[in-house]
């Protein structure tokens, strides 16, 4: 045999011993308490009879009161010691079990759960009849068999932290085969949880799959990004999370209401556009997204930075039906309360963006010196949010100067455009040949800088020839051609 098997075998020998003495021990208590419950049975049943000789005594006599009051006395305590015992036999015996956990949805629409705790013991009326030698002694609440102080707390699995409010709820007494109810408000949607319990020196840890409560026959719908912010010509995404509270496999129509005309919008399951949802055998809870579709401009409706509030709304067929009777365009929030189908109030803020489009006829020029450049540009607020403080500067070559008017604009609406006169003058001396200049413009949009795509201007600076020049240049030209005329006339008289 190997080193390793014997050392499992020995590991395996000490458990089991572990687990014996164990079992053992608790026998061993509970036999333990018997005979000391025997015991203190005997004690009373002495200071009994002696008080009830005592007693008949002190009325002939024969003994002093004081005497009596310590007969008295001493049954008192050998009774109290005597009940202890049996409550501690039977508090043993004794437990609370979870009966069921239901989640609901109150009618304010938050998410609650409802422990329902029972109190129940080994054997129950079994187990109590062996007492029944006793039961002169047991008072009404001893053979109800209560159990005093139950704490109960609800705990995430994942993190252990408390999840229901109250944090602990307390239930003063159960009666032996009775229940108790524990109320909690949901800190955190779960669909399981541990419920924590406390008693008797006890604590017991489950973990619960809350029951959904089918009697509202409801669904609920919340989204974690409520409100959003998107721009003018884009889109934004709402993720949506539906539980149902409901025993009938219906079908949920999905709408959105009082968003302008202007505004589109889609449900996607995962990749696939939807009109409706069904949810699958033993399944509560879904996840969806709407996506809304901004216009690319602003209006009466849909006005830059102002929130719009609408509705995301799940119905069956019969409360849709109803909602088309009074229609869409009108429903109200309180008219939704009524119904017992889900919504959610959105909120979404249209926002514009800032973008500067400059436009030139032409971008290359060509001159001679002491000659200048003029051009025209045309300055766009080609965004969706007004352009404020837009100005023009240019980057020059070494010598040039450039004027521009205006060179600051004070604000471009949308689609407004701006005409500016750029004047370029090169330098009286040098800067022959191919240059270039940069326009750049900037702009605030929304408290943000806003820059456009430079704009670069080729010029050709050719250096001015003289009057003089130009006539001997010409005269030069005209002897060369001759000269080669009257040789090619010379060669062909040979």
């Amino acid at each position: 045999m190997t080193l390793i098997k014997k050392i499992l075998l020995i590991a395996i020998a000490l458990v089991i011993a572990l687990f014996s003495q164990a079992q053992n021990s608790n026998s061993n208590n509970e036999a333990s308490l018997v005979l000391d419950l025997k015991k203190s049975k005997a004690a009373y049943e002495v200071a009994k009879q002696k008080y009830e000789n005592d007693l008949k005594l002190f009325n002939e006599k024969a003994v002093s009161l004081n005497d009596l009051n310590k007969s008295k006395n001493e049954l008192l305590s050998c009774e109290v010691d005597y009940q202890k015992l049996i409550l501690q036999l039977i508090s043993q015996q004794s437990y609370i079990t979870i009966e069921k956990a239901v989640k609901y949805q109150s009618t304010t629409g938050e998410k609650r759960v409802m422990v329902t705790l029972r109190s129940t013991m080994e054997g129950n009326e079994e187990y109590l009849n062996q007492f029944k030698e006793h039961f002169d002694i047991f008072t009404p609440e001893m053979r109800s068999g209560k159990i005093y102080n139950i704490y109960i707390s609800l705990v995430d699995i994942d993190n252990h932290t408390i999840l229901g409010s109250p944090y602990e709820f307390r239930i003063p007494s159960i009666t032996l085969g009775s229940t108790g109810v524990a109320d909690f408000e949901l800190l955190k949607d779960v669909e399981n949880l541990q419920v924590s319990l406390n008693y008797n020196n006890r604590k017991d840890e489950k973990n619960i799959y809350l029951k959904k409560d089918a009697s509202v026959n409801s669904i609920d719908i919340v989204s974690m990004q409520f409100s959003q912010e998107a721009n003018l010509s884009t889109e934004a995404n709402y993720g949506l999370s539906l539980e149902r509270f409901s025993s009938f496999d219906d079908a949920y129509r999905l709408l959105v209401i009082g968003l302008p005309r202007q505004i589109s919008s889609e449900f996607y399951d995962e990749s696939s556009k939807v009109s409706q949802i069904k949810f699958a055998q033993g399944i509560n809870t879904k996840k969806i997204s709407l996506k809304v579709y901004l216009p690319d401009r602003d209006d009466k409706e849909v006005v830059i930075d102002q929130p719009l509030q609408f509705f995301v709304v799940a119905v069956n067929q019969s409360q849709y039906e109803h909602l088309e009777s009074i229609g869409l365009d009108n429903i109200s929030k309180d008219r939704l309360s009524e119904l017992t189908s889900g919504y959610e109030q959105l909120e979404l803020i249209p926002r514009g963006t800032g973008k500067i489009e400059v436009r030139a006829n032409s971008l290359y020029y060509e001159i001679n010196t002491e000659e200048v450049v003029k051009m025209t540009v045309t300055v766009k607020n080609a965004g969706s949010r007004r352009l404020d403080n837009i100005k023009l500067t240019t980057e020059n070559p070494i010598g040039w100067k450039t004027t521009i008017a205006p060179d600051l604009i004070k604000s471009l609406d949308p689609e407004q455009e701006v005409t500016v006169q750029i004047t370029i003058v090169p330098p009286k001396e040098g800067g022959v040949g191919a240059q270039e200049i940069k326009i750049k413009t900037e702009a605030i949009a929304d408290n943000k800088r806003v820059q456009s795509e430079d704009k670069t201007i080729r010029i050709q600076l050719n250096a001015k020839t003289s009057l003089f020049g130009t006539i001997a240049l010409v005269l030069a030209l005209a002897a060369l051609i001759g000269g080669i005329i009257w040789f090619g006339i010379k060669l062909s008289r040979r």
